[in-house]
């Protein structure tokens, strides 16, 4: 008897929920399908009951999709389409909202999106015509998340940044594709790039962005920052914990209107082997604070600058200047820059191999 409990304990607890999130629900077979009007209501349903379920993985088939409105999701949910040619996801709209947002949205909300996969698809955001411009008009806009992968995607022509998430640990970002990421945004305001990440909620805030290329994007094509500059606590407490574990490696940022690669406030960051070119701003910027950063073997070429690092940073208002100290700047490749090399920051807070 005691060996039969066990047995059902191990399975309700252990290998079901493993099994659940594996199991496969096709989407069109719950009406989520390329001609209808809004696909919206029913992704969202779909969604809900995949969540009620234990978990699982949404494949949706070949065509493209509209959507009018926002999909929360949630946590063992996972979506996969076809391929980025074959399955493509429409957002239609005049105002500003984003497709995919998380459970948390008000600031010092912390219920994190756990064990998540997006797959095989592309985001098309060149429907949305909002009248004004906001950070709230992203493909992804989830915050925070943990043990999530997002792999073989294309995003396109989205007004805010393309693919914007908060607070990450263990999060793999892979072979994203991202076209004119924040084409609304213009100087001086914030977000409006192509991948963006914001930091500090996690105490190992472990996240890797490789083999991803940024065409065209606007504030930036990657960049991360500190995110209690502007007071975003985590369950209302701050200061936040500094996070340890990041790299950006291998990815091509090319003709953006503003930076390539920017760091905006960050520690225990490794940003090597990438491609940085064409850029009207700098092919690498930092400010507000860096600390323990190593930039290396980057190839950076044909911006305005090759490296720009400063102390402050007026981004939504804010003006702030924080620490510099063992940056470590190595093997890079800088080429037919205006400007090679910037650094308006103690020259003790940084090395030069």
């Amino acid at each position: 008897y005691t060996c039969r409990v066990l047995a059902l304990w191990v399975y309700f607890f252990i290998c079901f929920p493993i099994l659940a999130q594996d199991i496969v629900y096709n989407a069109e077979d719950y009406f989520v399908q390329p001609q209808m009007w809004d696909n919206t209501r029913a992704l969202q349903k779909l969604v809900d009951r995949v969540s009620a379920n234990g978990g699982g993985v949404i494949q949706m088939g070949t065509g493209e999709y509209t959507f009018r409105g926002t999909v929360k999701w949630k946590s063992k949910v996972s979506l996969q389409g076809v391929s980025v040619q074959g399955t493509v996801l429409k957002m239609i709209g005049n105002t500003n909202w984003s497709l995919f947002i998380g459970e948390s949205t008000a600031q010092g909300d912390f219920k994190a999106i756990e064990s998540v996969r997006f797959q095989h698809f592309t985001v098309d955001g060149y429907g949305m015509t909002p009248s004004g411009y906001s950070t709230n008009c992203k493909a992804f806009n989830i915050r925070p998340i943990t043990d999530a992968v997002f792999d073989d995607l294309v995003l396109r022509g989205t007004p805010a940044t393309s693919l914007g998430v908060d607070f990450l640990n263990r999060v793999y970002i892979n072979n994203v594709r991202v076209i004119e990421g924040g084409r609304n945004w213009e100087p001086g305001q914030g977000g409006g790039s192509g991948i963006g990440i914001g930091l500090r909620g996690y105490e190992d805030e472990n996240f890797i962005i490789t083999n991803c290329v940024c065409v065209g994007c606007g504030n930036n094509g990657i960049f991360v920052e500190d995110q209690s500059r502007f007071g975003n606590g985590v369950n209302g407490h701050t200061p936040m914990t500094e996070g340890k574990g990041q790299i950006i490696s291998n990815n091509i940022v090319k003709n953006g209107r503003n930076h390539g690669i920017s760091i905006q406030g960050a520690r225990h960051i490794t940003i090597a082997n990438n491609i940085s070119y064409g850029n009207a701003g700098a092919g690498f910027y930092g400010n507000y604070f860096m600390s323990d950063v190593l930039i290396c073997n980057n190839q950076l070429l044909d911006n305005r600058y090759g490296i720009y690092i400063c102390p402050t940073s007026n981004v939504k208002g804010f003006t702030g200047v924080g620490e510099f100290r063992d940056i470590t700047i190595q093997g890079n490749v800088l080429k037919r820059n205006q400007e090679p090399l910037l650094m308006e920051i103690p020259e003790s807070s940084y090395l030069i191999k």
